[in-house]
């Protein structure tokens, strides 16, 4: 199994933030493939690609049928149609967050409680912001502890 330096770089949490406020969460789905893509090959059990196709397309049928309701004035079954889709969506949503939650724990080894464990509330809160915060601290603290390391020699 590799290590999550040779799986995960660190990105800007701001940057994260923007982009999820500015695409309208569209960025969250696309930040949650892409790590989805990462720890393929590096966990015992990936995430299912069925899973992974099934939530976005229940995402973009959710998002168009909203688009469609405010563009036409559509009609009130549209609407409520979407509000259900959104539901299964948010459903999916955060079943994905957590397979990938979990995953990021088994591979970076850490032990519930530890400053670097993923917590499941934030997780589902901050999804996408929150992961990439923890990977950064985890990324942040193995490159100090290299050099402290080379240093050391």
């Amino acid at each position: 199994m590799r290590h999550m330096d040779d799986i995960f770089e660190v990105k800007s949490v701001a940057k994260t933030i923007a982009f999820c406020v500015f695409t309208f969460g569209l960025y969250v789905i696309y930040r949650l493939f892409t790590l989805t893509k990462q720890l393929k090959g590096n966990v015992e059990k990936p995430i299912s690609p069925w899973f992974v196709i099934s939530a976005i397309s229940v995402h973009l049928i959710s998002l168009l049928g909203l688009i469609i309701f405010f563009v036409t004035n559509g009609s009130q079954e549209l609407l409520l149609l979407s509000k259900l889709m959104h539901l299964v969506s948010a459903i999916f949503h955060v079943t994905w967050i957590i397979k990938v939650r979990n995953r990021i724990n088994l591979i970076s080894g850490v032990e519930k409680g530890s400053k670097y464990w993923l917590n499941p509330v934030l997780s589902s809160f901050f999804h996408v912001i929150y992961i990439q915060y923890k990977i950064n601290q985890f990324l942040q603290i193995k490159t100090v502890l290299q050099q402290v390391e080379s240093n050391a020699i």
